[in-house]
């Protein structure tokens, strides 16, 4: 059944705790996959460094380096470089400009990876990071990007729940954790711990334990596709400036939006109403789900073909086709996540709020 995961997260409480990071705690594991290793740390889109040095003093990252040899696809490296540059063009990517990237695939099997953007170089400070997946024709999809403390997959997330499960340095080197990516709607770590048994599964979004199995997890992560509708490495798309319909807002301050009904929305139609409404409440579903989790939803960014208006920040006539890319803008109050439409279409719905 599913369980609603509507528990309220005091980010600013957990932010001193996320800051501790466990240095000498926490062995992340490499995972194989067809495309590379699994787990932090494949070899940087510049060609050096690793996901592993942009984190500089985390004795537990460092370590990851050793099993960080295979390099990640050149199509791939280049395509998160060129969108890396094509975000740094404007607000609120700017300080993107001559930033390196570290490249790190997502779990077994999901052809995903991890792209974390790093001014001064690849072992420079985090600035943001960009979610790419591979389609079954070759193709690249860039399906969410973002910036800010405590974004998807940042380690300090992973590190604070364990500690706050009670593992300590007593469990080092016995704690392995894989990231794992079936979409922005599951992003989490599977973790085993030392006393074995079943793993247990990490919000890669809050840093939340979730209620997930193995095979619940494998049941829903098996039916991902990368979203159609978003800027890829065969297309000419670009950014056009980010558009906020409203300020940043909590959907736990108002849970009327529970009990709302879905809203009929398609990707031509889906900024009229969300220009309308000013704000809605993007909620996780499906049969498969064994938990659900809303989304602010209060802005908007176009990609658009190189070849047609570069000023564009409305949709046009053609909004929803593959010569054009919507993202959806949601984030908290230390977070931005810019997240491919098409992508959060495929599962889950949206309310008014």
């Amino acid at each position: 059944m599913l369980q609603p995961r509507y528990s309220r997260t005091n980010l600013k409480k957990r932010s001193i705790t996320c800051k501790i990071l466990l240095c000498a705690s926490i062995l992340y594991s490499a995972a194989s996959t067809a495309g590379g290793l699994g787990g932090l740390g494949t070899a940087a889109a510049e060609g050096t460094g690793s996901a592993a040095d942009a984190w500089t003093g985390t004795v537990a990252l460092a370590t990851l380096r050793a099993t960080a040899d295979t390099p990640a696809p050149e199509a791939l490296r280049r395509f998160a470089a060129e969108a890396i540059d094509k975000l740094a063009q404007s607000e609120p990517f700017t300080a993107w400009a001559g930033a390196g990237a570290a490249i790190e695939p997502l779990g077994p099997g999901t052809h995903s990876w991890l792209v974390t953007v790093a001014a001064g170089g690849a072992a420079g400070t985090p600035r943001g990071y960009l979610i790419i997946s591979a389609t079954e024709s070759g193709d690249y999809k860039l399906v969410e990007y973002g910036m800010g403390a405590y974004s998807v997959f940042d380690p300090a997330l992973l590190e604070a729940a364990l500690r706050q499960s009670g593992l300590g340095a007593a469990a080092a080197g016995r704690v392995t954790a894989v990231p794992l990516y079936a979409g922005p709607a599951l992003a989490a770590w599977r973790v085993h711990l030392p006393e074995g048994g079943e793993p247990g599964y990490v919000n890669a979004a809050d840093g939340e334990w979730l209620p997930e199995t193995t095979g619940s997890w494998d049941k829903q992560a098996g039916g991902y596709a990368p979203p159609r509708l978003a800027a890829g490495s065969r297309d000419a798309l670009s950014p056009a400036a980010m558009v906020y319909t409203s300020s940043r807002f909590d959907p736990y301050d108002n849970l009327l939006w529970m009990t709302a009904k879905p809203l009929t929305l398609k990707p031509n139609n889906f900024i009229g109403q969300l220009t309308t409404s000013q704000k809605l409440v993007y909620a996780a579903s499906g049969a498969e789900r064994t938990y659900s989790f809303p989304l602010p939803v209060y802005g908007y960014q176009i990609w658009k073909n190189d070849s047609l208006s570069e000023t564009l920040t409305a949709p046009s006539a053609e909004a929803g086709t593959e010569t054009e890319a919507v993202y959806v803008v949601t984030g908290t109050d230390t977070t931005l996540r810019v997240i491919a439409l098409d992508a959060l279409m495929a599962s889950g719905k949206f309310v008014t709020f």
